[in-house]
């Protein structure tokens, strides 16, 4: 009888358990789904697309931000499966007229052909929430897209370091005045008695994250042996891109190069040969449009973190050419197209800042015809079988001639090496 009485409280007790843990999911799960929806994080059953912008609090964005980095949702992932056998990064700056300028370049990766893109992983790498941009990226059908965040956008930091603290020093305080209001940076002026300015410093803080987190963060990436390219939004490349980086890999193994560059500085006497290429230094504002490097320099790199985090310029590519001169064993060595696989939206009228850089552009329209006008006339010159090296130069250390400043403040040295940390 107590045998039978202890038995029927068991079971009692487990369906009241039972019950109890039912309700707790019931709950839990409401939670979850709750919190999942105000981050605006993706999910499979309530964002189809797989990508969703953050929104909220700049906490609640930054959280965000964290979690869509952490699970890498690939769009398309069904339609192209396979390894990548080529990667492209595209840094997003956001704000006004990165839509247009975004689609400019994926007008041009798409118009490559099934044969470019089919396998294809494109990595855009967004510096802050930006609807137009996101819409671009929703549209894209021609491969594998993987969306990422900056994770210290000054979107998510608005009133906090890296973004511009109330309490930090204005830009063209002296010194003294500084020490005397105590303002948090007082002590650390740049090169030209200027402190920072968290607009200026961004693009060379998410150009080196996006380097480390690319190849060692990626997972797409970690079994990726070839090499990856680096574009910004505004580029426009050239049909044959990804065929003229084939032919540029092989022979840059033959010439002992460590990086490619699409870009460069044509003149109009005599035409550029399509066929040639050349071998040198790295120059920065030569060589900084749709740069393409392995594994192997990224490492190199890595070597030389306090170099380039603590040098005195706000550009990455002069940062980059301090680099080659005072820290790598040999300096950076740079194979690069005689005629430029790549374009960039033209200057705006009366500025003459570029809009594929900054701000909107005049027409974005009737720039990208006007690009797409340039390709059309080179169109029959493009898809060389073979490369030649018209220009090889001595390796040579090619140290800036001047730091541009606007990086003199410990705060963002330390940003910049803790990448390395993540």
């Amino acid at each position: 009888m107590r045998l039978t009485l202890h038995k029927k409280k068991i079971v009692a007790l487990l369906a009241l358990l039972g019950t109890t843990f039912c309700v707790y999911l019931l709950f839990s799960s409401s939670s979850v789904e709750d919190l999942d929806s105000r981050l605006a994080a993706p999910t499979a059953r309530t964002n189809l697309s797989g990508f969703q912008l953050p929104r909220g609090s700049p906490q609640e964005m930054r959280l965000a931000a964290y979690r869509h980095n952490m699970r890498q949702t690939v769009l398309n992932a069904q339609l192209f499966p396979g390894a990548p056998e080529q990667v492209v990064v595209v840094q997003v700056r956001g704000g006004p007229g990165s839509g247009p300028r975004l689609q400019l370049l994926v007008d041009s990766l798409k118009a490559a052909g099934p044969g470019a893109t089919s396998h294809l992983l494109l990595v855009i790498s967004l510096e802050k929430p930006c609807p137009e941009a996101a819409e671009v990226i929703r549209s894209i059908d021609f491969c594998r897209v993987l969306p990422i965040f900056y994770p210290y956008s000054l979107s998510f930091y608005h009133d906090e370091f890296p973004g511009a603290d109330p309490a930090d020093c204005f830009r063209d305080l002296p010194k003294e005045s500084a020490i005397l209001k105590g303002c948090n940076n007082a002590q650390y002026p740049d090169s030209h008695g200027h402190y920072r300015e968290a607009a200026f410093t961004q693009d060379k803080h998410h150009w080196w994250w996006k380097l480390h987190y690319t190849w060692e963060r990626v997972r797409e990436v970690s079994g990726y042996s070839g090499h990856v390219l680096f574009v910004e939004e505004g580029s426009y490349l050239l049909p044959d891109w990804s065929h003229t980086l084939r032919l540029m890999q092989r022979e840059c193994h033959e010439e002992d190069c460590q990086i490619l560059s699409l870009g460069g500085i044509t003149s109009s006497e005599p035409p550029a040969d399509p066929q040639h290429v050349e071998v040198g230094s790295w120059v920065a504002p030569k060589h900084r449009s749709a740069v393409s490097m392995p594994r192997a320099l990224y490492y190199k790199l890595m070597g030389c973190l306090a170099e380039f985090c603590t040098y005195d310029d706000y550009n990455w590519d002069w940062s980059l050419q301090h680099v080659s001169a005072a820290c790598l064993a040999h300096p950076l060595m740079v194979m690069s197209v005689e005629l430029p696989r790549v374009f960039t939206l033209p200057a705006m009228e009366d500025t003459g800042v570029a809009c594929g850089r900054t701000g909107p552009c005049v027409s974005a329209d009737s720039a990208s015809e006007a690009l797409r006008a340039q390709v059309r006339e080179l169109s029959g010159r493009l898809f060389p079988k073979s490369l030649t090296v018209a220009v090889r130069q001595q390796e040579t250390r090619n140290p800036p001639q001047v730091k541009n400043g606007g990086w003199g403040d410990i705060r963002d040295h330390s940003l910049c090496q803790s990448y390395a940390r993540l």
